[in-house]
């Protein structure tokens, strides 16, 4: 007997749409016949017992799954029923619901880098500094959906925002700054379709690091849709490299988020886990 996809879904993501989507992905496996087990506020022991990983939601959903079972040898496949669906936009562009669920039982797989941020796994990015007060205000709000709702936190928050200086050490340099942001990618985008990381790739072994330096109040809002369309990476404020261990260190608790999901700390220790998931995707 063939062994069951395991679909966890989050009953909760995208104001009910995970559970819209759930209903027609179990439907498609009925109708060829394909056993599935479904978990909507819980977890199976383990996941020896399951052919394919099927997560429906948002990258928060994603993010809890991947810290929960930390190693995961069977292939992930992802349907995005969130608010933010950045990771999973990256693998499945421009297809149908039912083309998403033909790939999740598809054959097709790659192998893609995830990262740890202080032990905590995360596999599409890591905000600190500017974004991670975005989180931070966005927690419990529930009027915009995904990039709406990051958009109206950034521009209020544009405003007031306080740059910290930070001391950043990586194997190729270590230097000192005051950072208006730093993003450590392996995706592409963050806040439901923001190009943070336009170069970034989930399979090439290291990540993007930009730093985004002190910039001034009229250039925070001259920039902000140029950021937004991910033409920044050459401005004389942004700095950009490629790197596979990076450790941050401040004076005060700095406002994160990893993969959406909100932490505050004075210290990061990030690190690149080369290869790490076996993905259904239909870009890589």
């Amino acid at each position: 007997m063939n062994k069951p996809y395991l679909i966890l879904c989050n009953p909760q993501s995208g104001k009910g749409k995970s559970m819209v989507y759930l209903a027609k992905l179990e439907a498609f496996l009925s109708e060829r016949n394909l056993v599935y087990q479904t978990f909507l506020k819980s977890y199976p022991p383990s996941l020896s017992a399951y052919t394919c990983l099927i997560i429906i939601g948002g990258d928060g959903t994603i993010n809890h799954v991947l810290n929960h079972f930390r190693d995961i040898a069977i292939p992930i496949a992802f349907i995005p029923g969130g608010t933010g669906n950045d990771y999973a936009s990256l693998h499945l562009r421009g297809l149908s619901l039912e083309q998403q669920f033909e790939l999740a039982i598809g054959q097709y797989t790659c192998h893609v880098d995830a990262g740890t941020c202080n032990n905590k796994l995360f596999i599409n990015g890591v905000g600190i500094g500017f974004d991670g007060w975005v989180v931070k205000r966005n927690l419990g709000k529930r009027f915009f959906d995904g990039f709406m709702a990051y958009y109206s936190t950034i521009v209020s928050l544009l405003l007031f925002y306080k740059e910290s200086h930070i001391h950043i050490k990586t194997p190729e340099a270590e230097w000192d700054q005051p950072a208006f942001m730093l993003s450590i990618a392996k995706g592409k985008t963050y806040g439901g379709g923001f190009m943070v990381a336009p170069l970034a790739s989930p399979v090439d072994g290291a990540f993007d690091f930009i730093s985004i330096a002190k910039i001034g109040l009229l250039k925070r809002f001259n920039y902000l849709p140029v950021i937004e369309k991910g033409r920044h990476l050459n401005l004389p404020f942004v700095t950009f490299n490629k790197t596979t261990h990076i450790e941050i260190e401040a004076q005060h608790p700095l406002q994160a988020h990893l993969d959406g999901e909100w932490m505050e700390s004075k210290n990061f220790t990030l690190q690149i886990l080369p290869k790490k998931y076996l993905v259904k995707s239909a870009v890589y």
